[in-house]
């Protein structure tokens, strides 16, 4: 596919003109980190038509692109609810954020540090006369999904707005052996690009099935959450990195990966089990060690992990990484293991 807007800004870099305009540094740190340009010629349409590729893919009505992280796009889409709503109490701060400055109560609901997302079950039961919108994270840290199909076909039946969190899940779709993408599932979901697609940090995708009209008030409420002077460094990142991740080569690679973390998962060490293969999630208690105990050992390795419970210590594979970055990982992991 094309990249609009990548080409588009190296189109302009390549230019040699006067730059009397910000950045600073005026191309001296990187050619293509360019600001507006006064002639209309920059950025135009291209981050438009880059949006709406994206949204296409994913299957959503509409896309847009965040330099402010999952963050800015969760606080965008509670607040654009504007209302009470049921949440996971293990839920990214961000969330909790979100209601505040919209000024609405949410009801948490869920196991405390539990590793599994919300119940449909459970939301039935904390729905009020009140409640105007569900709040799910699917997939949880831990790469277990929530049944979003079933939750949005009883947010519709009760005419609730149905959010998810999917900050974890932007690799979802690209390939047979992960879950299917949440985007066609919801109102609105956030997507971190940068968390498991070849993307910028910060970088991240705010996709909706909304009416023209409602995105329209959603945009209001992304603008209202992020800057004004947008980074399209990280807005190209997150166009290369989503047409990079529907490629047959990105297919091929998850193809190659399943099986080496496969081998991982069923062989070697007890992980918990999940939905999303790319997650490794390694019991510590199995090992007889505890999570920070771990870590501790395979930092010492110069392994590092994404994150560390008592109890466990997840890994984060993406289309980035090679089989032998796993075989590399289980290596590690086997000399601990064999000599505590």
């Amino acid at each position: 596919m094309q990249s609009t807007l990548f080409e588009k800004m190296h189109e302009v870099a390549q230019c040699d003109e006067l730059r009397f305009h910000t950045p600073g540094h005026k191309g001296g740190l990187c050619a293509v980190d360019l600001t507006e340009l006064t002639d209309g010629s920059f950025p135009a349409d291209a981050v438009a038509r880059a949006e709406a590729d994206v949204a296409a893919i994913y299957g959503a009505r509409h896309a847009r692109f965040l330099c402010g992280g999952s963050s800015q796009g969760v606080k965008s889409a509670v607040y654009y609810a504007g209302k009470n709503a049921v949440i996971d109490i293990n839920s990214h701060r961000s969330v909790f954020d979100g209601f505040k400055l919209a000024g609405k109560e949410c009801v948490p609901v869920g196991e405390k540090g539990g590793a599994a997302p919300i119940t449909l079950d459970q939301i039935k039961i904390a729905i009020k006369p009140d409640t105007g919108a569900v709040v799910v994270t699917s997939p949880t840290y831990f790469g277990i999904c929530a049944d979003v199909d079933g939750i949005y076909e009883y947010c519709k039946s009760r005419g609730l707005l149905f959010i998810i969190d999917g900050a974890h899940g932007a690799h979802f779709g690209f390939s047979e052996y992960l879950p299917k993408s949440h985007a066609r599932s919801c109102d609105i979901i956030n997507l971190s690009a940068h968390k498991t697609l070849p993307s910028l940090t910060q970088s991240a995708l705010l996709l909706d099935n909304l009416d023209d009209g409602e995105h329209s008030r959603l945009t209001d409420a992304v603008e209202l959450m992020g800057t004004t002077s947008p980074s399209y460094l990280l807005y190209a990142s997150i166009e290369h990195a989503v047409k990079t991740a529907a490629s047959k080569e990105t297919a091929e690679r998850y193809a190659r990966l399943y099986e080496t973390i496969a081998e991982l998962k069923q062989r070697d060490f007890k992980c918990l089990d999940n939905d999303d293969f790319t997650r490794i999630v390694i019991d510590a208690h199995a090992l007889g060690t505890t999570g920070d105990a771990l870590n501790a050992r395979l930092c010492a390795d110069g392994v590092y992990s994404e994150l560390v419970t008592d109890k466990y210590v997840v890994f984060i594979v993406t289309s980035a990484d090679e089989p032998d970055d796993v075989r590399a990982l289980a290596r590690a992991l086997r000399r601990i293991t064999e000599n505590k």
